[in-house]
């Protein structure tokens, strides 16, 4: 069971922090990309976002899993999610799970308040206001840096730390 629960830990983490990274830098240097419309850019992210969406969900509740493992193998599950900073690997793991709720917090702020004003104003196939759609997407790329930046933290806070499994 811990193979497969990992198997998809790190399946939906390569899902979603590849489809983050390659958002995040094709929104935010949609300009420099000749030919590309921002209206097209952010569509292709807003179509794939069942994907980022999904991939989230499973790498969330596994890395937690893999978390509560890593600080306790021998415990049986359900165990209690407390953070320790005891030991500096202990420190990055909990570290790791402060910045998953962070992202996941991010996460939703994103989908639900940051990408409605793109939303809004991409109907049925043309933007109303070229200006303010720009300015929505600005945000919407800045937010999509934010959580890149905390999932590469997550990423890294795991690859730090000697116990995590």
């Amino acid at each position: 069971m811990n193979a497969a629960l990992h198997a998809i830990n790190e399946l939906a983490a390569l899902v979603h922090g590849g489809a983050l990274l390659t958002f995040a830098l094709l929104v935010n240097g949609r300009r420099a990309i000749p030919h590309v419309r921002t209206e097209d850019v952010v569509r292709v992210y807003r179509a794939f976002g069942a994907g980022i969406g999904l991939s989230l969900g499973a790498f969330v509740p596994t890395d937690i899993y893999r978390h509560l493992h890593a600080v306790n193998p021998t415990a049986s599950l359900p165990a209690s999610l407390a953070l320790q900073f005891d030991t500096p690997e202990l420190s990055l793991l909990s570290a790791r799970m402060v910045l998953l709720f962070a992202l996941w917090v991010s996460y939703v702020w994103l989908e639900v308040w940051t990408l409605e004003p793109t939303r809004k104003l991409d109907k049925n196939g043309s933007v109303a206001d070229g200006a303010a759609y720009e300015a929505a997407t600005g945000r919407v790329g800045r937010h999509l840096a934010v959580n890149a930046a905390l999932f590469a933290g997550v990423v890294l806070c795991g690859a730090l730390s000697r116990s995590w499994p």
